[in-house]
């Protein structure tokens, strides 16, 4: 007994790491971090049924090839945010956060560098295909170039973004900061099927009821990032890591939290209150108990507690989604 307690004792550090490890399937599913993956998919569902109440009955096709698109993007970005964070000691034994691959010795840098390129690859090909269509080459190439350029930019390459501050206030040099989360992952990707699915020629202006249902979905999408800065701000800091919940504190960042879901519900009633859509649209304050739930809680937690906090805004934003696009088609 004694004899198997000293082997244990003994044991490497790199055999326990190995012992605890998932199954591969699992830490491939785990690294590509599925609790906020609907954040790409809410706001191409949600601007796929506004733009066929504009347009008419659309095509899926093209909207959910940019779906792929988008969600390529989210994964190969957080692919390679964890092996710059873990080769550039962000990622340590004191994090807070959900278990990262490459942080817990699951997968070799190397290894997640490699599927976050062949995420990135797999994107690009698909945004290159979506810019072949008509009317779409100059937009979508310009959406699919920065894209991948902010998902190596934001913690990699010769200039990390996310480390010299500018990760939270540049829309074109960032990759998860605040404003391009609010662009891409609300902006963009909401308003994308509408104008896939413009004849080349047509009118390009933007309906007023699609850019306030993109704002709402965007809002949302941001505060999702906002949690995950407020719970690794210490984290940060050290690493030299300048998100706005590092440069300006906890406080501050919670009150970002507020405005931001606060701005969600009030682009979707000021849209009804100006009559640029109809009181079905009003559906999603539904979801305002959760909302009102998930806000107490990150107002209270701390740490490794707002955990839960970060996939439960992705729930509420996806929540909201839904019922915005079911309102959407109640009012035909």
């Amino acid at each position: 007994m004694v004899a198997c307690t000293s082997k244990a004792a003994a044991m490497p550090a790199t055999s326990a790491k190995e012992a605890e490890r998932p199954p591969t399937w699992k830490v491939l599913v785990l690294a590509t971090r599925p609790n906020t993956l609907a954040a790409s998919f809410t706001p191409v569902l949600v601007g796929f049924a506004v733009a066929s109440r504009e347009l008419g009955a659309l095509d899926p096709a093209p909207a959910f090839r940019f779906w792929v698109f988008a969600c390529l993007i989210q994964i190969g970005t957080n692919l390679h945010n964890d092996y710059a964070d873990f080769v550039k000691g962000a990622d340590t034994d004191d994090r807070v956060g959900q278990a990262r691959a490459t942080q817990k010795g699951w997968l070799s840098p190397g290894q997640t560098a490699g599927l976050s390129t062949a995420a990135l690859v797999a994107a690009a090909s698909i945004g290159a295909s979506l810019a072949r269509r008509p009317g779409c080459g100059g937009w979508m190439t310009f959406v699919t170039v920065t894209s991948v350029f902010n998902a190596l930019a934001y913690t990699g390459g010769p200039f990390p973004l996310g480390y010299v501050g500018l990760g939270n206030v540049s829309i074109g040099y960032s990759g998860l900061g605040d404003v391009f989360v609010f662009a891409y992952f609300g902006l963009v990707a909401t308003l994308a099927p509408y104008y896939l699915a413009l004849e080349e020629g047509a009118p390009r202006a933007c309906p007023g009821a699609l850019l306030a249902a993109a704002v709402a979905v965007g809002c949302l999408a941001t505060a999702i990032i906002v949690v995950n800065n407020l719970r690794d701000r210490h984290t940060d800091v050290r690493a030299g890591k300048r998100t706005l919940a590092v440069r300006f504190g906890g406080a501050a960042a919670r009150a970002e939290y507020l405005a931001l879901v606060l701005a969600a519900y009030g682009a979707v009633a000021a849209c009804v209150a100006l009559r640029a859509a109809p009181a079905a649209w009003l559906l999603p304050l539904l979801s305002a108990p959760l909302a009102a739930k998930t806000t107490r809680s990150v107002f209270a937690e701390e740490g490794a507690a707002l955990n839960a906090h970060v996939g439960g805004t992705a729930k509420l934003q996806l929540l909201f989604g839904l019922l915005l696009t079911a309102g959407v088609y109640a009012s035909g």
